[in-house]
């Protein structure tokens, strides 16, 4: 039986909008298969986070469970029996830290393996043991899609020195039509995402319990949506994960947005903003910082400094706040979209 030559494989861990987004972008020029292997997580940051409602492609799902519970010995059968009926110029898994990542490259030649990199030397070791792994991983990839430079450093510090190609991010956000209102700055400051310990949300209150004129909105929920819940004062609420239908709403209803994690591989909310039209308070250990120039979009860093961040929230009213933003900055976000659809071109037409 002659198989169906595809011209790129993915293996990536879920569903996820952005990823599905891209996906479908590039099939408007290559042949795309998907594998997931799984169909949900139980860390997100929206209630439809997860979708293969608007999918336009080709794609199997290994399982049918939150990707956290997943049997790993029943998902590698499952891959390696799906990989033995596939044909494919190019293989892209989704990072080196899942077994079925390393069966997939295992099984596949050496010249057609690439990886998806989406992990930066801030958050990734690269000496001792789990550096030495993570260079075996990399001796059989032949090419790295890079998301940005503190990627590229990343590889840098694993000594790899194959072909990197830069994607400029992580996937497509969705992006709605919409009308940016001028609006008078009112203090009004949001965080989208996970509540987990590497967001570094406790340093983020810290600084607005002690503006008590200034509102944060967190929205969003994880493990510790109850100790920072007990930590805030009155002048921040909080509101539960939402649909991406609804995510607009809550970007134009607020003037600023903040990313304060420790560790922060892309930040996928830092695009979501922007093209919202929205100034940005990042950390300087996020993977998307590399998007932001100072006094024109918004402004970096050191989360591990909270009197910097503080005096950066304090100051975006006079410094920082752009109600011109919109235009400029949402051209950038498709030029950067652009520039990654092209790179997974250039990967397969090599």
């Amino acid at each position: 039986m002659c198989l169906k030559m595809f011209d790129i494989l993915f293996i990536t861990h879920i569903p996820a909008f952005y990823k599905v987004n891209l996906y479908n972008e590039l099939s408007k020029t290559l042949n795309v298969y998907v594998i997931f292997i799984s169909s949900d997580t139980n860390e997100k940051r929206s209630t439809d986070f997860s979708s293969l409602d608007n999918i336009n492609i080709k794609y199997s799902i290994l399982n049918e469970t939150e990707f956290q519970n997943r049997n790993k010995l029943l998902s590698m059968i499952k891959l390696y029996q799906l990989l033995n009926n596939l044909n494919y110029k190019k293989i892209a898994v989704g990072g080196w830290d899942l077994p079925e990542f390393w069966l997939a490259t295992l099984m596949t030649s050496y010249h057609k393996n690439s990886l998806v990199l989406e992990s930066t030397f801030h958050e990734s070791k690269t000496k001792g043991f789990k550096g030495a792994i993570k260079k075996i991983f990399l001796s059989r990839i032949s090419s790295v899609l890079a998301s940005g430079q503190s990627h590229i450093q990343l590889l840098e510090k694993l000594d790899y020195r194959k072909k990197i190609l830069v994607t400029c991010g992580v996937g497509i956000i969705n992006k709605p039509k919409y009308n940016k209102k001028s609006v008078v700055y009112q203090k009004r400051f949001l965080y989208i995402g996970r509540l987990s310990k590497e967001k570094n949300l406790h340093t983020l209150i810290n600084v607005f319990n002690g503006l008590p004129s200034y509102k944060l909105t967190i929205v969003g929920s994880g493990t510790e949506t109850e100790k920072l819940f007990r930590l805030a004062n009155k002048n921040i609420s909080f509101v539960p994960p939402i649909s991406n239908n609804e995510i607009a709403d809550i970007y134009l209803s607020h003037d600023v947005f903040v990313l304060p994690s420790i560790s922060e591989p892309w930040g996928l909310v830092l695009e979501e903003a922007l093209y919202y039209g929205l100034p940005v308070i990042v950390s300087n250990r996020c993977g998307a910082s590399e998007l932001i120039t100072k006094g024109v979009n918004g402004v970096l860093f050191d989360p591990l400094n909270e009197n910097e961040l503080w005096n950066t929230v304090t100051s975006m009213g006079t410094l920082y706040f752009n109600s011109k933003l919109v235009g400029p900055v949402v051209h950038s976000i498709f030029e950067k979209d652009i520039k990654q659809v092209k790179s997974y071109e250039f990967l397969v037409n090599e």
